[in-house]
């Protein structure tokens, strides 16, 4: 292979749809990313860091008996706002089993995990640029070195593509090709939760 050659990646599923066909990379990645997310969403109910991954847990346990019947189509319908809808009512079940011990959630929290809101209970701001830090994460993992040091460079480091380009040797071309399939590959993950 020429040094210069960009080994072109295969072309997968999205994260969420190799999750939901049971491939377990696509899961590690899935919780990987949202994992970090619902255990916030669950502390912001003011549930102590032990019982919050403990919700955690119960409620990524439930999305992957759910995750192939999610319609990610239907009309309004959002991971995020599934994914929240799961964490509150296993904050609930938590809550109904424990009312004869120590409360799980003071009153406010409790207040806030029976609405039916269908945000969870932090800033989507925060959470989309949480998603989008971890994405990029997971991405690295599952792309070429060079692609990625291409893509890193000229999007992330706002260096010139001429200069990226005669630096690894490759055309300028290369370097639009490889930046464009990681930004591609980047929004359509994030679309895929975000919608």
């Amino acid at each position: 292979m020429n040094p210069g050659t960009i080994e072109e990646p295969s072309t997968h599923p999205s994260l969420l749809e190799r999750a939901r066909y049971g491939d377990d990379e696509g899961w590690q990645m899935l919780v990987q990313v949202y994992g970090p997310i619902v255990y916030r969403w669950i502390r912001h109910c003011d549930v102590q860091s032990a019982d919050a991954a403990d919700v955690m847990q119960e409620t990524f346990l439930s999305v992957a008996k759910a995750l192939p019947r999610f319609e990610l189509d239907r009309t309004g319908a959002t991971f995020r706002g599934w994914l929240w809808t799961i964490a509150r009512n296993k904050l609930r079940d938590r809550q109904r089993a424990n009312q004869r011990g120590p409360q799980l959630l003071n009153g406010e929290a409790m207040r806030l995990a029976e609405l039916e809101q269908p945000d969870p209970p932090s800033k989507l701001a925060d959470d989309e640029k949480s998603i989008q830090d971890r994405m990029l994460h997971v991405l690295r993992q599952s792309t070429d070195p060079k692609t990625w040091q291409m893509f890193w460079r000229t999007t992330m480091e706002d260096h010139d593509p001429s200069d990226v380009a005669e630096e690894l040797g490759v055309s300028r071309w290369t370097v639009y090709k490889a930046r464009a399939r990681v930004l591609q590959k980047l929004r359509k993950e994030i679309d895929n939760f975000s919608r």
